[in-house]
Order: C-alpha cells, then sequence, then structure tokens
C-alpha cells in the first residue's frame, strides 16, 4: 500500500498539486483505507492532476475503479479502491473541509513512512 501512496504523492507533485495531505482510515471507514486530497491551481490544473494520476496507478498495476467530475473540473474524484484520491479546487475545498469532516483520521503525510 505503501507504494501506491508513493505513486499517487508522486503524480499530484509533478503536476504542481498544493496542501497535499493523505488520511489513515484504516479499521475506521468500510469504504476506503486512506483518502489523498489535493488543491489544484485550475481546471486544467485539476484535470491534468487526476490524469497523472491516473497513468501513475496503471504503470504501477493498479487499476481505478471510477472517475468523477472530470467535465466541470471543480472537484474530480478517483476511486482506487482502497485509496479515494480527491482533487479539488480552492473554492470547493474550502467549502466542505474534507480534513474536518474525517477529523478522526491520522493524518499520515507527508511522513508516509511513519
Amino acid at each position: 500500500m505503501l507504494e501506491k501512496l508513493e505513486k499517487i504523492v508522486e503524480a499530484i507533485e509533478s503536476k504542481k498539486g498544493e496542501e497535499l495531505i493523505i488520511l489513515d482510515f484504516q479499521g475506521e471507514n468500510s469504504l476506503c483505507d486512506y483518502a489523498v486530497i489535493c488543491t489544484g491551481s485550475s481546471n486544467r490544473n485539476i484535470r491534468a492532476i487526476s490524469e497523472e494520476v491516473e497513468v501513475k496507478l496503471m504503470e504501477s498495476g493498479e487499476r481505478r475503479l471510477h472517475i468523477e467530475g472530470q467535465d466541470e473540473a471543480h472537484w474530480i474524484l478517483i476511486d482506487g479502491d482502497d485509496v479515494m484520491i480527491h482533487v479539488l479546487d480552492q473554492k470547493t475545498r474550502d467549502l466542505y473541509r474534507l480534513e474536518e469532516l474525517w477529523g478522526y483520521a491520522s493524518v499520515i503525510f507527508p511522513r508516509l513512512d511513519a
């Protein structure tokens, strides 16, 4: 799992994703083990980040189960099975404050080796 998260982080950072955070839900949430949340600087940047995440997942033999939000690109959600990746614009991220919604989760990024 650590390798998968590292590939996702690499993809986001390569496309200049900002405010990257990974939440650990293991044992707390039945939908996924981890949530990756980041902010893109524009709709074009948000699409580029999500596309790069998909490329990195495929390169490492992983796959995404579903993706939504690509048309408007204010909030793209990638279902990576045990990892949900949220790429949001700043306005949407400020509105939904996912980190607060899931306050029970442990923050594991930037220290993936912890």
